[in-house]
């Protein structure tokens, strides 16, 4: 998750977001309105509703560009729970809000598709090495391995 939550005014244009996007370096920027948020913008966003569609994007409103509302999620949510909302709602960034409650929630970050990657291959090569720890306690701390082992050692 960005805990570096990068955020624009609703009434700023398609070319400030994206300055800022590429300035900040994230690939997309939550859309506020008086400290409330009302979308978010991202990286495809822009392509294929200002560059597919050729638009100048200094003259090109956030608020006809955003996607709208923001898909969320509570910060104490299972990955599983994350990867399933992106999939149902087809979306690729999630709030991460700091409270359960809708109506109080507060957005304090933002997971990607890519983070939740990242997480499932890292507990994939844990995974891997425990089950590659357990063939080898089990595969080698037994008799018969050992005088396999020794028979290739005396050929």
């Amino acid at each position: 998750m960005s805990k570096q939550l990068i955020t624009i005014d609703a009434d700023s244009s398609a070319f400030e977001a994206a300055k800022k996007m590429s300035e900040k370096m994230v690939s997309s920027i939550v859309i506020t309105d008086n400290d409330k948020t009302v979308g978010i913008l991202t990286e495809r966003d822009l392509i294929k509703q200002v560059c597919a569609a050729d638009l100048q994007a200094s003259k090109t409103p956030l608020t006809s560009i955003m996607s709208a509302p923001l898909i969320a999620i509570y910060k104490d949510s299972a990955i599983e729970e994350a990867a399933d909302l992106m999939i149902k709602n087809k979306v690729r960034h999630l709030g991460v809000t700091d409270s359960s409650s809708n109506n109080d929630a507060q957005i304090i970050g933002i997971v990607t598709s890519r983070d939740l990657i990242r997480l499932f291959i890292h507990k994939l090569g844990q995974h891997e090495k425990m089950l590659t720890n357990q063939l080898i306690a089990d595969y080698y701390w037994q008799e018969e391995p050992m005088e396999e082992l020794n028979s290739y050692n005396n050929l």
